[in-house]
């Protein structure tokens, strides 16, 4: 039952948000439910006051105007977007710029101040370094920023170049397919010629008188809101607030009706496709008005749609078993398309030249859902499950970390809903259940699907040609079903829990060597497998097992594409005889969890489980290893999704950049890909003798529990001990090559270039080595951003990454940017420059920045079961033994300005560097 409710407290998000607090760090501290006050100046700003108890000095402050894209008149593309940049520049009391002010008092941009903008708002956000001592001065930065931005045409200029580089960061295929939906699902609405970006041309020739009359028309503080969580006394930012918006004029700003799509009885067929996506889908999609709720209570009109898109979701799924054999994962989804339109869609994945089967499979469910009702079992357990959840929540105070406070706050105070205790929210659930019958849910997915506002769009995957059906033939095909004969829907099948055999044989413990000072104890068993067992008390009442072997996809006996997909589908299949959808129940049943992971020279286990269940947790990995299946369905269903990628690969930019880059950086290819002849003709017994040749490699198991040894060993000997072994295979090596390389390619659709670099340093881990390259890596990023982008104005955004992998003994480094194609070179060896006089940068305030992070994040780390089990698994890597734990308690004090400078001076090695330059694809007369 435990799952079931995190699901539908999941959900029911935005009815009962937030009632599951995370994982709290050792030194947080749970605020209660605070008395929040909400106020208007006479100049019609709002504010929403949250006093945190606990809260540590911390504040979050966050501004909202109403006012996005959507807002924009035709001339003004992308300019509430410019705004949202510009007011961080001149303002009357900072004529040198907000943004340079905050940087001089020590904020940091993203950390401590960030700002977005979307279709109907623009908000800023505020965390000041000093928390509430800087309240006064925050206070005064937004109120230049929303009511006295100078919006100058010469920082326009130098702006409109970091604006554009985010826009070319935005660039490919996902936003283009994205907008194809939008224009799609949204026609007939402002919200497909209102990107929020803009275009290349309105950022680049938009005036600032322009931005200057949308600044004047829309910044007005009746369209603002104001709020403030954290340690406040409310009377005190209350003058704050007063002393620095109080004088701003009271302004009326326009109308703002346009929102909605306009609805009216049709069928419109849109075609999504582009070159570089290997989407292939089919969908029909209805458009209605959500907000007609009939006389009943906005909250019970959620709950409602809550039960009945739950109920839905599960026949649908069910009736994924009448779907033809081009078509699967029949799914079903709603969404907001507007303030009070909403839109239903009925998905299929289709296999390429399968999408007229498709749709008619998908019409022919929809009319069978029109002409049946929904389970009423289903809309009963969805209702008792919520109707649980609802009452624990109810019973419950409510307690938060401060982050937690500001992320649920801020969800309900963006939609202007004020903020309901999660208590009282549990009551008012429980008092809207009860006035909700099966005949309401039935009404309810009966008046979306009698909704006369249609949609099909067609997925067609890159350049495969099309013929889009006309409206009038799919009408055709829609009243064929209405008059056909159709079974009813399908009915829940008794749920398989199916059982594990038993285990007769066992084997033995040979040998046994104790690390007192770790709480570590390591057992040889008889097969050859080992047990490294941490007894810790943050484990609780839980296992947590960890199996790893020399058995990566790059073994010598193995294919390395059959490996990969062979171990993928025995993690969804479960042992032999299972079924994918029986391994999901009996996992639910035991509540516990287990998966594989197989890498180039490594296959790890892992998996956790209440300690009563170790057992089942113990018996299911022995079966995967010795009595391993593969569903057919799940099978089929995979072999789908990866004929449609390989069609897509083999003529799109991103896998010939692929190709290109792996031979750039390694020589070529080390395995082969599958073609689609392979792939279709690959067959179970085929995959699972490559599992086998896997499985058998021998393993060390790293458990950590809290338990006796008398509880754990007698499992250990009966289920780990008695899986047979035998001599693992070497592993093929897969290292970037020594040497200095570069290529420019002319590949990109989009005009831009995208700037790759990777660089290898020789390096020992060591666990002291690995957080000075850590530390040398933030420090590098930071100055490398200000650079390229707050110096030269060339980009919007860089990754830098950096990291001591362990295995390969590498200081392997990976810089990534986009930018115009004519300052790519220009802007890598200001990059290059930037490294090279990295080591001389960095101060000692910068340490200690770094430092004091790593310490405060330390803390919820040592008592992190995920940290300490991957420190142990580190620690036996390279030294055969668990001393790296004892030693975590002492990583701060190699965060010196001398260890981290000389670490910074090798984490980019221009010896062994690969730069590779994409370029626009040049245009053809």
């Amino acid at each position: 039952m435990k799952n079931k409710i995190m699901y539908w407290l999941t959900g029911v998000i935005c009815l009962l948000a937030g009632s599951i607090v995370g994982v709290s760090q050792a030194d947080e501290i749970k605020s209660p439910l605070p008395v929040i006050k909400e106020g208007t100046l006479a100049n019609g700003l709002r504010y929403t006051l949250v006093p945190l108890e606990g809260a540590k000095t911390r504040v979050d402050i966050r501004l909202i105007v109403d006012v996005g894209s959507i807002d924009e008149n035709d001339n003004e593309s992308g300019v509430a977007h410019m705004v949202e940049h510009m007011v961080f520049r001149a303002t009357d009391t900072f004529p040198q710029g907000v943004g340079t002010e905050l940087h001089k008092q020590g904020w940091v941009r993203a950390q401590h101040y960030n700002a977005m903008t979307n279709y109907e708002r623009t908000m800023y956000m505020m965390s000041p370094p000093k928390g509430n001592r800087d309240l006064g001065a925050t206070l005064q930065a937004l109120s230049q920023m929303t009511g006295h931005a100078k919006l100058l045409q010469s920082d326009l200029d130098d702006e409109r170049k970091i604006i554009l580089e985010e826009w070319r960061g935005k660039l490919g295929v996902a936003e283009r397919m994205n907008q194809q939906r939008v224009q799609a699902i949204r026609h007939d609405s402002r919200y497909p010629s209102r990107p929020t970006i803009g275009t290349e041309a309105s950022i680049n020739e938009t005036p600032a008188r322009v931005l200057q009359d949308f600044y004047q028309r829309w910044y007005r503080p009746s369209n603002m809101r104001l709020m403030i969580i954290g340690d406040i006394t409310p009377a005190d930012a209350e003058r704050d607030i007063q002393r620095y918006f109080a004088p701003l004029p009271d302004v009326a700003v326009p109308a703002q009706d346009y929102y909605e799509p306009l609805l009216k009885p049709r069928l419109k067929v849109a075609r999504l496709q582009d070159s570089q996506s290997g989407s292939s889908q089919v969908s029909f999609v209805y458009r209605f008005n959500d907000k007609d709720a009939f006389g009943q209570s906005e909250y019970r009109h959620r709950l409602l749609t809550q039960i009945t898109m739950s109920a839905v979701t599960r026949q649908v799924r069910r009736q994924q078993a009448e779907l033809p054999q081009d078509a699967s994962s029949l799914v079903v989804r709603k969404s907001d398309i507007g303030k009070t339109t909403a839109a239903l869609g009925f998905f299929a994945n289709v296999m390429p030249g399968g999408h007229d089967v498709a749709l008619s499979a998908v019409l022919k469910e929809i009319e069978r859902l029109k002409r049946y009702p929904l389970n009423e079992q289903d809309i009963t357990e969805i209702t008792s499950d919520i109707r649980e959840v609802a009452q624990r929540m109810s019973d419950t105070p409510e307690t938060r970390e401060f982050a937690d406070w500001v992320q649920q706050l801020t969800i309900v105070w963006q939609q202007d809903r004020p903020y309901v205790g999660s208590q009282q929210r549990g009551k008012d659930a429980l008092e809207a259940l009860d006035t909700i019958t099966v005949e309401d849910v039935n009404r309810h997915l009966q008046r979306w699907l009698a909704s006369p506002d249609t949609l099909v769009q067609f997925s067609v995957p890159g350049a495969t040609p099309f013929t889009l059906p006309k409206p009038d033939a799919i009408i055709k095909l829609q009243k064929q079903w209405t008059v056909a004969t159709l079974t009813p829907l399908q009915v829940e099948k008794e749920k398989i829990i199916p059982e594990l055999p038993s285990v007769t044989q066992s084997g033995k413990r040979t040998a046994v060597k104790t690390f007192a000072a770790q709480k570590v104890e390591q057992w040889q068993l008889s097969n050859g497998d080992r047990v490294v067992w941490l007894r810790v008390p943050e484990a609780g009442k839980k296992v947590y097992l960890t199996a790893t072997s020399q058995a990566g996809f790059m073994a010598d006996t193995l294919n390395p594409w059959q490996a990969q997909l062979a171990s993928q589908l025995v993690n969804q299949s479960g042992p032999a005889t299972w079924s994918g959808e029986a391994l999901s129940n009996w996992k639910k049943e035991k509540t516990l969890s287990l998966s594989i992971d197989q890498g180039a020279d490594q296959l790890t286990v892992s998996g956790t489980a209440p300690t009563d269940q170790l057992a089942s947790l113990f018996g299911l990995y022995r079966e995967l290893n010795v009595a391993p299946g593969i569903d057919p369905d799940v099978m089929k269903e995979s072999m789908m999704s990866l004929a449609r990628q390989k069609a897509n690969d083999d003529q799109s930019v991103s896998g010939k950049r692929t190709s290109e880059i792996t031979k750039l950086r390694f020589g070529g290819p080390t395995w082969q890909q599958p073609d689609i002849a392979e792939l279709k003709h690959v067959s179970a017994p085929a995959l699972l003798s490559q599992w086998h040749k896997a499985a058998v490699a021998p393993v060390t198991y790293y458990l950590i529990a809290d338990m006796p040894a008398a509880q754990l060993l007698p499992q250990v000997e009966r289920y780990l001990a008695t899986i047979p072994r035998q001599p693992a295979s070497d592993v093929k090596s897969h290292l970037a090559l020594p040497g200095k390389r570069e290529a420019t390619s002319a590949i990109n659709i989009e005009p831009r270039a995208d700037i790759l670099t990777w660089s290898f340093t020789p390096h020992m881990w060591t666990p002291q080595a690995a957080v000075q390259v850590s530390i040398a890596r933030n420090i590098a990023s930071k100055y490398l951003k200000t650079s390229l982008r707050d110096d030269a104005l060339g980009i919007y955004r860089m990754r830098v990454d950096s990291e001591l992998e362990d295995k390969k003994q590498r200081i392997e480094t990976e810089v990534s940017f986009t930018s115009a194609p004519e300052r790519a070179q220009e802007l890598w060896t200001l990059a290059e420059q930037a490294f090279a006089e990295l080591p001389s940068k960095i101060t000692q305030q910068d340490v200690d920045e770094q430092k004091a992070q790593f310490i405060r994040a330390e803390k919820g780390r040592q008592s992190d079961l995920t940290t300490i089990q991957r420190r142990l698994l580190l620690s036996y890597r390279h030294y055969d033994d668990p001393r790296y734990l004892s030693s975590v308690s002492k990583l701060a004090d190699s965060i010196t300005l001398e260890g981290v400078r000389g670490m910074s001076a090798k984490i980019y090695n221009s010896d062994n560097r690969v730069l590779y330059i994409a370029l626009p694809q040049e245009v053809k007369e």
